[in-house]
């Protein structure tokens, strides 16, 4: 497979390409954890509702029960207290709940915002780059068979508009199988496809 363009200019800005969209999935990966931490601070406020509601539902359930052992008016005295620790019940279940969507959020967007911008960028780099790496590869493939200069040079001749610089009779002369016109195309097909020029090269 060729990743690379042989022209430098090229390959530099393939491999500037290339680092940048690493970079930016490292750094994907690093926004979605620092999204899902701050999310996840949240569900602090959910344990400490919990702990508190729990804290005080113990305390007015002792002082009910307390309260319930007085002669004829305990039950009377306890009652209210009785539906205020259920009360307080709801609250410390409130709070265990937030704290559990909490996490589950922090989780959830923090995966989702790292996996979109990840494809994003995959996309990007398939545009910018999986279009050579496909048309190099093919190109490498068609010189390395037996007739692959020929190959080449019947490629340049139809798709190459630089072929014209060759003359007004390269056509002509491609068809009497001249050896410097078909070498000549096939290095044109070679270099327009990113890979080395010279048939011993591109082996």
């Amino acid at each position: 497979m060729v990743v690379y363009d042989a022209r430098p200019v090229r390959r530099i800005g393939q491999v500037v390409v290339d680092v940048v969209v690493v970079v930016g999935c490292v750094l994907a990966v690093l926004l979605g954890r620092s999204v899902s931490g701050s999310i996840a601070r949240l569900a602090t406020i959910g344990t400490r509702v919990q702990d508190e509601g729990s804290a005080f539902q113990r305390q007015l359930s002792a002082a009910a029960r307390a309260l319930g052992d007085i002669p004829f008016a305990g039950d009377a005295v306890s009652a209210p207290l009785r539906e205020a620790s259920g009360n307080a019940g709801a609250i410390a279940a409130a709070g265990a709940q937030q704290h559990d969507t909490a996490v589950h959020l922090a989780h959830v967007v923090g995966t989702t915002l790292a996996v979109v911008v990840v494809v994003v960028l995959l996309l990007v780099w398939l545009a910018l780059r999986g279009r050579f790496v496909r048309l190099a590869t093919a190109a490498r493939r068609i010189d390395r068979s037996p007739d692959g200069t020929e190959l080449l040079a019947l490629r340049a001749l139809v798709g190459r508009d630089a072929a014209a610089a060759l003359g007004p009779d390269v056509v002509d002369r491609w068809r009497r199988r001249d050896p410097a016109t078909v070498t000549a195309l096939a290095e044109l097909e070679r270099r327009g496809c990113g890979l080395r020029t010279g048939r011993t090269a591109s082996r």
